[in-house]
């Protein structure tokens, strides 16, 4: 399945009543129907269970959806996705039959149907806390330390007052009392960081701020499973030893840490998310990709990680670089790799629409700069689509050096063989069409300069 993130949803409510019915005979299956908030353009909208995909639905063109989930397991938890910002947590049981109407402005999406009144408990537990938390950041997280504890106990507090009103079975109250115990912890350990962002100085944490989050035990299965906010904290824990994931130190000691967990299904979901970290001039790949292979049980996951390994193992310094043939010029006509034979050339391979390639348009001038008039040349790659928005960019932003197209965006030969999913890519290559670096520093680090003097020398 494929991973996701679900982001937080604005405050909202829910209007419509809920009916409550318990489920016939020995129905294995929940059914979810509605429409979505911008027919037409929705094709699809995506079941999300787990941080992951777990069904993408079929849109009609009116704007209506139905469809027949299972199976339904022990975890009932999931998410209804429009978009980033029309999103539904769900709780489906083996006869759920629930009815939706999305909208952007979640205070005006209604539900209704059998089976709901966990639902709407969910959907009134994020709108609550949205208001009273995540709403209140200057306030909230600009208080004193223990100020600041004290009421967002007394919020979570009031948060289980709500839900024992509900009456509901005692899995359901215990499962969410653990959600709101580590979702708790999440925010004192955010406290600092805001407290900041709040009052524009750092706060001075008491002796035992942090005690909950001491108490906590990173290696439990069972949690891990059924408790987003208990995922969010290992994956947060466990994944800041990555802080720079070029680091080979940093992954030998990730990788070491991860071996080490006895839950299984925390270390495949650790073991998911680093198979990006295969990647050209990374010296743990194999490591990496052992670590993989060893946890992940998708086959298709673990064909995506052999093949990156199979792409980074012939992409390393000294060997023959892929090369690209008659891409066309801003300025009329076509360039090869092969026209730049005897000099070094740096390539940036970017697209107009890119935020952060045209954040590193400054940086890029200012190196082509420094640089000019020496054997070097400075070779942009755009993967547009849109060959007249390409143009255009190139244009507004002044652009130097060699501006080149290719020639079937992200699908283009020189584009898959250098393995390029993600952008701003930067590749060095030497004078004689040998790679350098796969994955050369960016022109906004002060170490590239660095390296294109010594190579010059």
């Amino acid at each position: 399945m494929k991973k996701i993130f679900i982001t937080s949803i604005a405050a909202f409510s829910l209007l419509s009543a809920c009916k409550d019915k318990t489920a016939q005979g020995n129905v294995d299956y929940a059914v979810i129907s509605g429409k979505v908030f911008l027919p037409g353009e929705s094709q699809k909208i995506v079941l999300a269970h787990n941080d992951e995909i777990y069904k993408e639905i079929p849109v009609l063109s009116d704007g209506t959806f139905r469809d027949t989930i299972r199976p339904i397991t022990d975890n009932h938890f999931f998410y209804l996705i429009e978009n980033m910002t029309v999103q539904v947590p769900l709780y489906l049981d083996k006869g759920t039959n629930i009815e939706l109407s999305l909208n952007e402005d979640i205070t005006k999406t209604t539900v209704s149907g059998t089976e709901t009144k966990k639902t709407q408990y969910l959907i009134e537990k994020e709108n609550f806390i949205n208001e009273k938390i995540n709403g209140a950041d200057s306030n909230l997280f600009g208080q004193k330390p223990q100020e600041f504890k004290e009421n967002i106990k007394s919020i979570f507090n009031e948060l289980d007052s709500k839900l024992k009103a509900y009456n509901f079975d005692n899995d359901f109250v215990e499962n969410q009392q653990k959600w709101a115990k580590y979702k708790y912890v999440e925010y004192l350990i955010a406290y600092p960081t805001y407290h900041a962002y709040s009052i524009g100085k750092e706060a001075i944490l008491p002796d035992g701020f942090y005690a909950e989050r001491d108490q906590i035990d990173y290696d439990n299965a069972q949690e891990y499973a059924a408790v987003d906010s208990y995922r969010d904290l290992v994956r947060s824990k466990y994944f800041e030893m990555l802080g720079d994931a070029s680091n080979s130190e940093q992954i030998e000691g990730f990788l070491k840490m991860a071996s080490s967990i006895k839950s299984d299904n925390i270390r495949t979901d650790l073991a998911k998310a680093v198979v990006s970290l295969i990647a050209p001039g990374n010296s743990k790949n194999k490591e990496i990709l052992d670590f993989v292979l060893k946890n992940v049980k998708e086959d298709d996951l673990k064909q995506v990680a052999q093949k990156s390994f199979e792409v980074a193992s012939r992409l390393v310094a000294g060997k023959d670089s892929p090369v690209f043939t008659n891409y066309e010029k801003i300025d009329g006509g076509t360039a090869s790799l092969a026209d730049f034979k005897g000099k070094l050339v740096y390539i940036d391979v970017w697209a107009s629409w890119c935020k952060p390639c045209v954040g590193e348009i400054p940086h890029l001038k200012e190196l082509e700069a420094k640089f000019h008039g020496k054997n070097i040349e400075f070779v942009s790659i755009s993967i547009d689509e849109d060959k007249e928005a390409w143009k255009s960019a190139v244009k507004a932003h002044d652009l130097k050096g060699v501006q080149l197209i290719a020639d079937n965006a992200f699908k283009s030969q020189f584009i898959l063989d250098y393995d390029i999913n993600q952008i701003p890519t930067f590749l060095l290559i030497d004078k004689n069409g040998k790679i350098v670096d796969p994955n050369a520093p960016r022109p906004s680090d002060p170490r590239l300069a660095e390296v294109l003097e010594k190579l010059l020398k």
